[in-house]
């Protein structure tokens, strides 16, 4: 896996941040759905 680190600014920062956690939503929610479909919805 390879990650890229930029340092941005302005209307591109703000993008980027929304654009961020759009993404991270998605995922917290496919993960959310996943553990539901295995039975894990108490899991600690």
């Amino acid at each position: 896996m390879t990650f890229e680190i930029r340092s941005v600014e302005g209307a591109e920062a703000e993008r980027l941040e929304l654009e961020q956690a759009r993404v991270i939503r998605e995922v917290v929610e496919w993960l959310a759905q996943r553990r539901s479909a295995n039975g894990q919805d108490n899991a600690a």
